[in-house]
């Protein structure tokens, strides 16, 4: 039924990704040799779901690029609105016992109940430019939401205009507020996850995310849509398909749409 999807994806890749300028494929540049201690993260976005085995803590992984002696990094926390009320950064100094490669920033956040359903909180933890590493990751945008109840509501359907069909989908919803999950929409193991408005009529969240396929060029393909039309149980996506590209995200693929018809 999806036997086609790395086929017909890779022909629709050649030709949009045709828009992308400005990608530079020269690999060559200055090879740094640190000269003192470096702090980094391991990337630029981490995203984390909120469990009570927690205990109201996110660790976030801080790392260096030597083991030698005992250390320490300060960091700050910029945080949205949201999180600002709930989220505090234990000590804005981490600290690395003799021949530690990586300490934990600690953001505390009580009991789980302080957060809320549906709320994605972001919190942007940094490094001092004086002690980052060269080349590496100086800060990473924690997005932290509570774990989620799912509850199956059925079978509906995907209809993808953009690989011209059809299939069976498994429609799960969240137990604490209206939102959607497809497991294993494309590809086993990467699910779609959406969320709609109060009374179901508006798409108010859906985050950049994978949908398990990998171009051999661009690598993973990430799904956004610019909105939603709702008739009955039919909701219809505008879609793009995005990929990484110098550190953000690229338009690969746009001006299709998927259809989810949601179980009676």
């Amino acid at each position: 039924m999806k036997k086609n999807i790395l086929t017909y994806m890779a022909v629709c890749l050649a030709m949009a990704l045709t828009v992308c300028t400005g990608c530079s494929t020269d690999a060559e540049g200055v090879i740094y040799t640190p000269e003192a201690a470096g702090y980094s993260f391991a990337s630029t976005q981490m995203s984390v779901e909120a469990t009570a085995d927690d205990q109201g803590v996110v660790r976030v992984p801080v790392y260096r690029n030597t083991t030698n002696g005992a250390a320490a990094v300060s960091l700050t926390a910029a945080m949205d609105e949201e999180a600002a009320g709930i989220f505090t950064l234990s000590s804005s100094e981490i600290t690395f016992a003799e021949g530690e490669g990586v300490a934990y920033a600690e953001l505390s956040y009580g009991n789980l109940n302080n957060l809320g359903a549906t709320t994605r909180y972001s919190i942007t933890l940094s490094i001092p430019e004086e002690s980052s590493s060269v080349s590496a990751e100086s800060s990473i945008d924690v997005l932290v939401q509570r774990q989620l109840t799912w509850e199956s509501i059925g079978t509906g359907e995907w209809q993808s205009m953009f690989l011209a069909e059809s299939w069976a989908q498994p429609v799960e919803k969240a137990l604490e507020g209206n939102v959607y999950r497809l497991p294993d929409c494309f590809v086993e193991g990467y699910p779609i996850i959406f969320t709609l408005s109060d009374d179901g009529q508006q798409l108010i969240g859906w985050d950049i995310q994978p949908i398990g396929v990998e171009d051999s060029t661009y690598g993973m393909l990430y799904y956004l849509p610019t909105g939603m039309q709702r008739q009955g149980n039919v909701l219809q996506f505008p879609m793009q398909v995005v990929v990484e590209v110098n550190g953000g995200f690229g338009l690969a693929a746009y001006g299709f749409t998927e259809t989810l018809i949601l179980p009676e």
